[in-house]
């Protein structure tokens, strides 16, 4: 990611002369956004064979549009994520992100009345990039399991890719006093729910298919993605997603369908 004024190489959550760091947080520089490349669903029956597939085609998820401005190009954005991976909570600052940006306050007060406004709206921002990104490539196919195939590989790209952001989403921002950032996680996290949740449509018996399955599947993968942020312990994301789409399968599509999920290779990097 190359963003104004930082080079990606010197953008590191590691902390700097003179800034306290609670722990010791991911050293991964930031990279480049990727926006999706993903192909869009007409449901056009214009080609052979796509009316009979359109009668099992699953219905596409809402996406928001790509954050303007993009939060990957924003110093200021850029700088609060650092701010709060590496501060303690109580030396957060408009002042601090405002000089770690390299802007003056005055800037940073021309867009942001206060810290916690910058905060939710960073927070907002890069949440619509990862769900445009995700949903994308789940949108990208005509059916459930292709799709939330490609978005859990996708969403597996974006944890690996930005170890800093997922540690600010999915962890640091809990210890922070600001219930509507709070409220914006706990959100994404439904929305990824309702994405599992639409296999139903497909599954040979729905009925079976227990109501609170995707609640419980998305919150035992948020669950371990927090406790091992909060732990320092090395994320390998990539490798845990046949295993992850082997207990959701078996939940809704049965024994068979969830086998094959070990079986697959992954879509190339």
């Amino acid at each position: 990611m190359s963003f104004f004024p930082w080079k990606a190489s010197r953008l590191r959550c590691g902390g700097e002369r003179g800034i306290p760091a609670r722990t010791a947080p991911p050293t991964a520089p930031f990279p480049r956004s990727r926006r999706p490349r993903y192909p869009r669903h007409t449901g056009s029956t214009d080609c052979p064979g796509n009316e009979r597939r359109l009668q099992r085609m699953k219905r596409p998820i809402a996406l928001p549009p790509w954050p303007d401005p993009d939060p990957f190009e924003d110093p200021i954005a850029m700088a609060l994520v650092r701010e709060v991976c590496e501060r303690d909570p109580r030396g957060l600052s408009a002042a601090g992100v405002a000089n770690r940006a390299g802007v003056s306050l005055a800037e940073f007060k021309e867009r942001f009345d206060s810290f916690d406004a910058c905060l939710l709206d960073t927070f907002e921002r890069f949440i619509a990039a990862y769900e445009h990104r995700v949903g994308s490539a789940f949108n990208a196919h005509s059916d459930w399991r292709t799709g939330f195939r490609a978005a859990a590989y996708e969403a597996a790209a974006w944890i690996e890719e930005n170890p800093v952001l997922t540690d600010f989403g999915a962890a640091q921002v809990l210890s922070l006093e600001n219930e509507m950032v709070r409220v914006r996680r706990e959100e994404l996290f439904l929305r990824s729910a309702e994405m599992i949740d639409r296999g139903r449509e497909e599954a040979p018996d729905p009925g079976s298919v227990p109501e609170a399955a995707a609640m419980l599947a998305i919150g035992s993968i948020l669950q371990l993605l927090t406790h091992r942020l909060q732990a320092r312990v090395p994320l390998d994301v990539r490798r845990t997603v046949p295993e992850m789409l082997h207990g959701v399968m078996r939940v809704y599509l049965g024994d068979e369908a969830a086998e094959e999920e070990l079986a697959l290779a992954p879509p190339p990097t």
